[in-house]
Order: C-alpha cells, then sequence, then structure tokens
C-alpha cells in the first residue's frame, strides 16, 4: 500500500503541485469577489477532490502509467486503495490550506486595497475559525460523495469510457430517489426541522455529515477494488 502510494504521487507531484496553485487561484478569486473568506475555504474544499478525481485519472493514460503501475510488486488492491488514499490526502491539505490563506486574508483585510464593507464581511466571517473550517468541510463532504460514485467507474472503464457511463446510471437512478422522497410523510416539515437543526448544531452536523462522507468513500473504494481486480490492462 506505502509503496503504491509513493509511486502515484512521486509520478505526479508535478501535476499536483500546479493543480493546487490553479485551485487556490480560483477560490481567490470567488472569495474575494464575494467578499467572503467563507465562499473562499468552501470552493476550496469543494473543488479539490472532484477535480484530483479527473487529474489522477487523466495520467494513467500519459504514457502508459496504468499498465507500467500493473506491473511494480504491489496488489491491484493497493493499486485502488492508493488511488483513494492520494485524493482524499489532497483533499485534507488543500483544505488546511484554504483555510489557513482565509484566516490570512481576513486579517490583512485592512492593509489591502478592500473597501469598507469588504473589510467587515472577511473580518465578521473569520472571527469564528471553526465555523471556516466547517464550510470546507461540508464542501469537501459534497464533492467526495460525487468521487465515490465516480472512481469505481473511472479506475474499471477508463475515464473517456465513464463520462458516458456515469450520467446514464446517474438518470436512471434519479426516479427511485424520488419514489424514496415521495414515501417520506411530511418530508417538507423534516427538512425544516433539519435546516434548524444544522443552523444550531453547524460542529456537529458537519461531523456526522463527514463521517457519512468518509463511510461511503470506504465503501466505494471497496467496490472499486472488486471491479478492478477483473479490468484487462
Amino acid at each position: 500500500m506505502k509503496a503504491a502510494f509513493l509511486s502515484e504521487f512521486i509520478t505526479s507531484k508535478s501535476v499536483l503541485a500546479q493543480s493546487a496553485v490553479i485551485y487556490v487561484v480560483v477560490a481567490l478569486v470567488i472569495g474575494v469577489s464575494m467578499q467572503s473568506p467563507v465562499a473562499l475555504v468552501a470552493c476550496l474544499g469543494a473543488m479539490t477532490p472532484f477535480m484530483m478525481v479527473f487529474t489522477f485519472c487523466a495520467l494513467d493514460g500519459v504514457n502508459g502509467w496504468e499498465r507500467f503501475r500493473a506491473t511494480l510488486p504491489v496488489s491491484r488492491a493497493a493499486i485502488v486503495a492508493s488511488r483513494y488514499a492520494n485524493i482524499l490526502a489532497a483533499s485534507f491539505f488543500m483544505l488546511v490550506v484554504g483555510w489557513v490563506i482565509a484566516l490570512a486574508l481576513a486579517a490583512a483585510a485592512s492593509l489591502l486595497p478592500f473597501d469598507a464593507q469588504a473589510v467587515a464581511s472577511f473580518s465578521r466571517e473569520a472571527s469564528d475559525p471553526a465555523m471556516l473550517l466547517c464550510a470546507g468541510a461540508m464542501g469537501m463532504g459534497v464533492t467526495l460523495l460525487a468521487a465515490s460514485f465516480i472512481l469505481p467507474f473511472a479506475l474499471r472503464f477508463g475515464m473517456t469510457k465513464s463520462i458516458r457511463i456515469v450520467p446514464v446510471v446517474a438518470i436512471l437512478l434519479l426516479p427511485a430517489f424520488i419514489f424514496l422522497m415521495q414515501q417520506v410523510p411530511d418530508l417538507a416539515r423534516m427538512l425544516s426541522e433539519a435546516s434548524l437543526w444544522l443552523d444550531r448544531n453547524v460542529v456537529l452536523a458537519t461531523v456526522v455529515f463527514m463521517a457519512a462522507a468518509l463511510a461511503v468513500y470506504a465503501a466505494s473504494c471497496a467496490a472499486a477494488v472488486a471491479m478492478y481486480r477483473n479490468k484487462e490492462l
């Protein structure tokens, strides 16, 4: 597992560094334009897992890296687990980076060419660092769920083919989801109560949501291992 993790990280570190810079710039533009450090952290947290899926899977087709990696003295299960671990590690790293940048930007807002409204907005939202971290974690959790759905198909069929398969599967699952929602009595009231509870318990809600997202991510990894074992390279 360690060998697979390091081999993938070492071969892609230059691309990862470039991607990190791009993500930070995009998040900065969004955060500054919205005058919101919360938006900055949430954007970076949400963007990283989803884009890392495409970055790593795109690298599989470069110079036959996927076939070469399969010849290394590591199991296919370790190859899949290392892919999931690298995406998760990059996501947590960028979440912390976004959080630090947001706090630093808020602290220096009065020294930057921002108007008084922007300075006040940055100071107000950054006054609670835990809320900033929760915003980023919520964003990361949402796209980790999306990555959990995409990765097994991407690893099994390749990114080009999975882009055609994933939307079809999503469309087929949509009626089932709508049907299940219709079976829940007083759904509107439950959503309203959940929203009120979320406002009062943001940190706890974030912890619960992230735990659920990570559980789904782990289950996705297990499914991807089973699917990848049957892939011809």
